[in-house]
């Protein structure tokens, strides 16, 4: 268990965490009963189960607070399931003993998919890479495997036109296959927008930590997906249906996940896209609260720092159950409101305040990058100060457009926007 504690000017916030930090531990089911794998809950309360899409965005939380090993274990249990008579998709929901869930499973030809899943876990598998440093996440015989069978059996053996992308049967029965994470989309899709969203991001990971030869598959999904512009709605389409054309209009997961993964790249286009997203969340907001569980994400992304505030507000007053809320609240109360990009395999870190008005300061101590001990203060947008508790040796660390430098175990430099001040 991490010693992770956050403190703010802001009571609120000091708040949240306390309850984030204690409700997300309460999920952890490794020692729970005899025979359950390193694993923490993650999906309807009511069901005691780990689910794919889940585990992938409580992962980042979920390292914050200690639990890597229950990230690893959970990772390659999805990677095995993965096989050739699964035609390469990996189960959706597993009991915390490792068991298939029956509920979404009836044979290997009738179980619950979403294309999204399938390079979710790798995108998501690989930035645990960058928060530990832990090689496992690369060379573990499972997880490399899968990774590169997301991005070239799996694609091969769902890609009917030949374009590079995998298509559902766009039935709209979720046993069948579905293209995208909403599962009631206003017409079934054969191709979903955070299902490009998602190979796009594995393959930028993947280029980023086995080599160039992917990234030309990622620049051909972007290219493809740049295509769906709506000019009249100011808007990336939600997908394509069976006949081949484009479904233009809101479509939650659908919409907004391209502008959490880079698909929709910045300008002008990607700012009028995230205005209409806004416009959308003020008069047809999701039903379901861990929708909105992407969205601090989303909106720190692109610097729109009140809005991701905004919306991580509505997350931590919910106080919902659903676990994906409390994880996903320390992750954006530390590493979003923060800024925190890690690279621990290269021994550096990124910092740049996302701090909302309403924050005057906040700090994050006993923060795990590699085996890196930080604590990091934040003053507004005007300074950080960063501790270096103890480590394997230097960090590099950048903060904002102040600059870069480099600090030993023991050391404490703090930054303005001016200068910065190693001591």
């Amino acid at each position: 268990m991490s010693d992770l504690t956050v403190t703010s000017d802001l009571g609120y916030v000091e708040d949240a965490f306390a309850w984030a930090r204690k409700r997300a531990l309460d999920w952890v089911q490794t020692d729970a009963a005899a025979g359950n794998l390193p694993s923490y809950w993650a999906g309807y309360p009511s069901r005691p189960m780990f689910y794919s899409r889940d585990v992938c965005h409580q992962a980042a939380g979920a390292h914050l607070l200690g639990l890597d090993a229950e990230n690893f274990a959970m990772f390659r249990h999805f990677a095995r399931s993965a096989t050739a008579e699964r035609k390469w998709y990996p189960l959706w929901a597993f009991h915390f003993d490792g068991s298939i869930a029956a509920l979404d499973y009836h044979g290997d030809e009738h179980f619950v998919r979403e294309i999204p899943a399938v390079f979710d876990l790798t995108y998501r598998a690989l930035r645990q890479y960058d928060w530990t440093g832990d090689g496992n996440w690369l060379d573990d015989p499972d997880l490399a495997a899968y990774y590169r069978r997301s991005v070239g059996d799996f694609v091969r053996a769902h890609d009917h036109d030949g374009d590079g992308i995998p298509e559902a049967p766009g039935t709209g029965d979720i046993f069948d296959g579905a293209a995208s994470y909403n599962e009631h989309p206003e017409r079934p899709l054969n191709v979903a927008a955070d299902g490009l969203a998602f190979q796009y991001g594995a393959l930028v990971e993947l280029a980023r930590h086995y080599g160039d030869d992917y990234r030309a598959k990622a620049v051909g999904i972007q290219r493809e997906f740049l295509t769906w512009w709506d000019e009249s709605s100011g808007s990336y389409a939600r997908g394509r249906v069976k006949d081949g054309s484009l479904d233009i209009g809101w479509g939650i997961e659908t919409s907004w996940l391209s502008t959490m993964t880079g698909l929709a790249g910045s300008g002008v286009r990607t700012e009028r896209f995230l205005d209409f997203i806004e416009k959308w969340l003020e008069t047809d907001a999701p039903p379901n609260i861990e929708s909105f569980s992407y969205l601090p994400e989303v909106f720190f992304r692109h610097g729109r720092d009140e809005s991701a505030w905004r919306w991580l507000r509505h997350l931590i007053d919910s106080r919902d159950d659903y676990p994906e809320i409390s994880f996903t609240v320390v992750e954006h109360l530390v590493a979003g409101l923060l800024g925190l990009v890690p690279n621990a395999p290269e021994a550096s870190l990124t910092i740049d305040s996302h701090l909302p008005a309403e924050i005057g300061w906040l700090t994050a101590d006993h923060v795990r990058v590699g085996e890196w001990d930080l604590r990091i203060a934040q003053e507004g947008r005007h300074a950080t100060e960063l501790t270096v508790h103890s480590g394997p040796g230097p960090l590099t660390v950048t903060v904002g457009s102040a600059g870069t430098w480099t600090l030993e175990p023991g050391q404490t430099a703090r930054v303005t926007s001016q200068t910065k001040d190693p001591s």
